[in-house]
């Protein structure tokens, strides 16, 4: 399942929010002719919202928690800034914004797409860096774990950690660690009503190339007094073993991964934290044999939504509530810990348009009880250590976004700060 395409999905956008244009043209139907028949929420629906009572069910709220510090992590997509092999594709100045530029509400009510309350911004300069930085660690986030686009020496919106995060002055108050977004890319710019797209690049693994990566993480990033750490050891994580075997043999990744902790132990930095960021069922009891120290979600909506037709919606409280019991699934499978993950929501219609599969009504508090929840997840089994990640701080096209918009404001934020603290 891949990073950027977790039900085949990929992104868009650019620009300033005073310059767009009047008449943007629509990549998507803004009527519903012709679309999917799914109500979001049938009359009478008691799973359309994650109520107090919905979490009580699934977690004992009278136990009181232990006082114990949480570290929370929150993924960040960072392609909201030119990238210049984008660029070779889509024009000058192109960026992903363009696709909420384009994007449109597929049905009454269809809350989207969001903007960015600030307005579109360009999160390679580090002055902005600042300010994201300082918001992120006001509301109570710790650490970023940045997708991280390599392929066969090839990268991708690197700009945003190299030129803006690493520059900012205050980059001391927030942690970062890669995932590693091992996965092909495909073309949805501008997306389709049919969801059909182009094989953009093919990613491809090979010893020869993986021992490269470690090379310039460890002269790049690990280095970094902030970057990320799990029992002393730099966290990488990587979000497709998919994709990884479908290159390599189990044998032949194994031997790979010893040598790519090799090389980070050789250079003073303790040893490699491997983590599997993106765990399905499939791989969670082979981990520890393949070299994995823990594993995670990159999003906790998405392996439900399987079942869901394309053009299909379902609540957030549905959602939520199936998300903290597969959560249970994936920790009794994994030979490794597991580390839940919350979501804000999941929209990726400026993507795949009419093909999308969509939850609905979304809002912090349930988001908040969804955190709640991974507190008493993590207190079940007394996991150490507490780690939470949250999908995501910017993923404007899928819908999950911490940052402020122009519909919710700083309350997903404040809803963080409440449930883990910050300031």
């Amino acid at each position: 399942m891949r990073r950027r395409d977790v039900l085949k999905v990929l992104g868009a956008g650019t620009g300033l929010i005073g310059s767009w244009p009047a008449t943007a043209q629509q990549a998507i139907p803004s009527q519903t002719l012709n679309y999917s028949s799914v109500p979001a929420v049938y009359p009478g629906d008691a799973e359309a919202y994650f109520t107090e009572r919905r979490l009580g069910a699934l977690v004992d709220l009278a136990k009181p928690l232990p006082k114990v510090r949480h570290e929370v992590v929150a993924y960040n997509y960072p392609c909201w800034h030119p990238c210049s092999w984008f660029q070779k594709y889509f024009g000058e100045g192109w960026t992903q914004f363009q696709s909420l530029r384009d994007a449109r509400p597929l049905y009454p009510g269809h809350l989207y797409p969001k903007h960015p309350l600030w307005g579109e911004y360009n999160e390679a300069d580090p002055v902005w860096a600042e300010r994201e930085i300082e918001t992120a660690a006001d509301y109570g986030i710790d650490v970023w774990m940045i997708c991280w686009y390599w392929h066969e020496g090839v990268q991708r919106c690197h700009a945003q950690l190299e030129q803006g995060f690493l520059k900012a002055r205050n980059r001391h108050r927030l942690k970062f660690a890669l995932m590693w977004a091992n996965h092909d890319w495909s073309n949805h710019w501008p997306a389709t009503s049919e969801g059909r797209t182009a094989l953009m690049s093919r990613q491809r693994h090979s010893e020869k190339d993986m021992i490269r990566v470690m090379d310039y993480c460890i002269e790049r990033y690990f280095r970094h007094s902030n970057y990320w750490r799990i029992g002393g050891e730099p966290v990488f994580g990587i979000y497709s073993i998919d994709s990884l075997l479908r290159d390599l043999s189990e044998e032949e990744w194994k031997r790979i991964a010893a040598l790519m902790r090799e090389r980070v132990t050789k250079a003073g930095l303790g040893g490699l934290h491997l983590q599997a960021s993106s765990v399905s069922p499939r791989y969670a009891t082979k981990l520890k044999e393949l070299g994995f120290q823990s594993a995670t979600l990159y999003h906790a909506l998405t392996p439900l939504l399987s079942g869901v037709p394309p053009g299909g919606r379902i609540p957030y409280g549905k959602a939520a509530a199936e998300a903290v019991l597969y959560w249970r699934k994936l920790r009794n499978l994994c030979s490794v810990p597991f580390f839940p993950c919350c979501s804000v929501g999941w929209d990726n219609s400026p993507r795949v348009g009419r093909s999308a599969r969509m939850v609905t009504q979304r809002t912090p508090d349930q988001f908040e009880r969804l955190m709640i929840a991974a507190k008493y997840f993590l207190a079940e089994t007394e996991t150490v250590p507490r780690i939470v990640f949250l999908s995501s701080w910017n993923e404007w096209t899928e819908d999950h976004v911490l940052l402020p918009d122009t519909v919710y404001g700083y309350s997903y934020l404040e809803a963080v700060r409440r449930v883990f603290g910050g300031g």
